[in-house]
């Protein structure tokens, strides 16, 4: 792979060509830069180099890179390079290579803004599809900032008009706006939806599915604690998998397993998001068994196997909390709720292809179209 830098693409809006994945590796290891090469090289794509923070910072200032990838040795520039990156708006994924993952490191690298932590312990195709989610969602983040750019343009050429013509033209300039917005909402949802349906529809295994689908909400939602809580054969919930954010390591899955009892039989017909983002409003829908989340905002959802239908089979509970100051916004709820539908139709699909295994009269009524399975 050769040191000098190839072409850049430019960033949304300076004429940027068709693109190619482009990927910065920061490191002054040779070796550390040796190792990230030979397991970038399956993915293809432009890799280019920076030997120090500065430099790194130098070469994606106006100019679009999909991944940055950080050598944590890079020592104490390593982590302020990550956070000054993440600030800027057109900013890229950015990811933290590590020799040996920790706790107390990966909450460093979410509270600077760190999309990703991997590790030398990680396999290589761990490695691979963790760096490629990284380019899909740099990618959807292009995606968003070129359609502001156009929407920008075009609200440029309304103003002038606005000068030109009577009053009338300013309430046409504000329907047009709200057009625009609903419309922008519109394709961000679809966005959204094509790009995690995609991934979870190549799982086939509940903790694959697990792993990706909270992924995928870490990279979407940012830092913050989840749960996902499944049901078991005697119609109780148990913990399947969650994201610890700020919560003691010791003690963080056992409060999780404790939520499953208290969370999960609130939610799980709940087929819409509901947001407490008061105490008052935990209170209210917990009673005493949620004192501990008074101080946290608090997004859940029941994910089904019909989603819009409470009646239907509820297959999982999706909880998030974070700090209070910290709320989620109604984009995020709608990011979560679009996110918790396509995951409760996986787990069904999954659910179905599973029974395959058992004789066909024991599958139950409800079965799943073939066309549907065979995706």
């Amino acid at each position: 792979m050769p040191n000098a830098p190839l072409n850049r693409p430019p960033a949304p809006g300076r004429e940027a060509g068709v693109g190619v994945h482009t990927v910065l590796v920061v490191s002054g290891d040779e070796r550390v830069t040796t190792t990230l090469d030979d397991l970038l090289r399956p993915i293809g794509g432009r890799i280019e180099r920076a030997g120090t923070a500065e430099e790194a910072l130098r070469l994606t200032e106006g100019l679009w890179y999909d991944v940055v990838l950080v050598d944590e040795q890079l020592g104490c520039g390593a982590l302020p390079m990550c956070e000054r990156m993440r600030a800027r708006r057109e900013g890229p994924s950015v990811v933290l290579y590590t020799e040996r993952a920790s706790l107390e490191l990966a909450t460093r690298a979410m509270r600077s803004g760190v999309d990703d932590l991997l590790s030398r312990e990680d396999s290589a195709a761990e490695f691979i599809d963790r760096i490629r989610l990284a380019i899909a969602t740099s990618a959807t983040r292009r995606k968003s900032l070129e359609r502001e750019v156009r929407l920008k343009r075009l609200c440029s050429k309304l103003d002038r008009a606005h000068r030109e013509v009577t009053g009338q033209v300013g309430e046409l300039c504000t329907d047009l706006a709200g057009a625009y917005k609903d419309l922008s909402e519109q394709i961000g949802d679809l966005s959204i939806a094509g790009e995690l349906n995609g991934l979870l529809r190549q799982e086939l295994d509940i903790e694959s599915l697990l792993r990706v689908f909270l992924e995928y909400l870490l990279a979407r939602v940012g830092s913050t604690n989840a749960g996902v809580f499944l049901p078991n054969s005697v119609g109780e919930y148990t913990l399947g998998a969650y994201i610890n954010y700020d919560r003691p390591k010791e003690s963080a899955e056992p409060m999780l397993e404790s939520m499953a009892g208290v969370i999960a039989p609130v939610f799980e017909n709940e087929v819409d998001v509901v947001r407490l983002s008061k105490p008052s409003h935990v209170r209210e829908r917990l009673g005493e068994h949620g004192a501990w989340l008074e101080d946290q905002a608090v997004l859940a959802v029941g994910c089904h196997d019909q989603p819009g239908d409470p009646q239907s089979e509820c297959l999982a509970v999706l909880c998030l909390f974070r700090d209070r100051r910290m709320p989620f916004s109604m984009q995020t709820a709608r990011t979560v709720q679009i996110a918790a539908e396509l995951f409760g139709r996986q787990m069904a699909r999954v659910i179905q292809v599973h029974h395959r295994h058992i004789p066909q009269d024991l599958w139950g009524e409800d079965d799943i179209d073939d066309i549907d399975l065979a995706a």
